[in-house]
């Protein structure tokens, strides 16, 4: 397991020391331009052909597709619904780790949800065929009449095929689990953003609420970047932050990051559609990578007057 960095520093709020600067894209370093590979910064001025991937997490998602789709499910040709699994491990690996950390307690009030809300959406959006309450990004998309078209690895050549099939322009990711590689990258002329839930550089990796709550942040946020071949490397389009506050549980962060990244997403689809497209630095040097907590990791978050739930 790689070994956890615990940056010090709280992030500064929104306007104040330690936000970054927006600039053009040509006024970026030329380490930031490396990352933009072949990507066109040109806002067309139109609405671009775009496609989804996104998490099968039926907690917050479902909300957070609904409000991107309310506004682009005409110019959204797709959808792929992307394992729950973190990194490499299985699904069943996954839920093994996430035991170890979250003790029984949390994990088995965490899994019965999971299975209810499975449940809830295999008989009301499934059976019943109704999509007035969405209890997965499946029955989402469903809603909105967009195809959702399952793959493993969205890298293969059968599924780049499919994409530029449909003149896939631009790739919208929303907690999306897989590594993006160069192959589809440079087929997408605009891009592929990414919308990661932390303050990026900082918190880079697996699980950044709770990351940030364990080293007692006082400020939390969304960040929506281009993807390159780095995790969670490339410029960032759009950043927005929240006040932490000490008795806020990891559930209450988690929830208001995902109402953050559907306000990101949005305003990060405008401005590359339509301009003024600015972007932030996203540097090496400043970053800080996490991976899966560990029980010293717990015990620090809890050390902070946090809880699971």
């Amino acid at each position: 397991m790689q070994t956890a960095e615990h940056p010090t520093q709280p992030t500064a709020p929104s306007g104040q020391v330690g936000s970054p600067e927006f600039l053009p894209p040509e006024q970026l370093p030329q380490s930031e331009l490396d990352k933009l590979e072949a990507v066109n910064t040109q806002p067309p001025g139109r609405s671009l052909t775009k496609y989804v991937f996104i998490q099968n997490e039926p907690f917050y998602l479902p909300k957070v597709l609904d409000k991107y789709l309310r506004e682009h499910a005409s110019s959204t040709v797709g959808i792929n619904v992307q394992s729950v699994a973190q990194g490499k491990r299985t699904v069943v690996q996954t839920a093994m780790d996430l035991l170890k950390m979250y003790g029984p307690v949390y994990f088995q009030w965490k899994f019965r949800n999971f299975v209810f809300k499975k449940l809830q959406s295999k008989l009301v959006n499934d059976v019943m065929g109704s999509t007035r309450v969405c209890h997965s990004v499946a029955a989402v998309a469903k809603k909105y009449n967009v195809p959702v078209q399952g793959s493993a690895d969205v890298n293969s050549d059968e599924f780049l095929s499919m994409l530029r099939g449909k003149g896939v322009e631009f790739i919208v990711s929303i907690s999306g689990t897989q590594l993006y590689k160069k192959a589809l990258r440079a087929q997408t002329p605009y891009g592929i953003v990414n919308c990661h839930g932390a303050l990026l550089p900082k918190y880079r990796g697996l699980m950044p609420s709770f990351w940030t709550l364990a080293n007692h942040e006082k400020r939390g946020g969304v960040s929506v970047h281009y993807v390159d071949r780095k995790l969670d490397n490339g410029p960032i389009v759009v950043q927005r932050d929240y006040a932490i506050w000490p008795h806020d549980t990891l559930e209450n962060v988690m929830a208001r990051s995902k109402d953050l990244a559907a306000e990101a997403i949005l305003e990060c689809v405008r401005k590359i559609e339509y301009g003024p497209l600015t972007l932030a630095a996203n540097p090496q040097e400043e970053q800080s990578h996490f991976s899966m907590p560990t029980k010293d990791d717990v015990n620090r978050f809890k050390s902070g007057g946090h809880r699971f739930v």
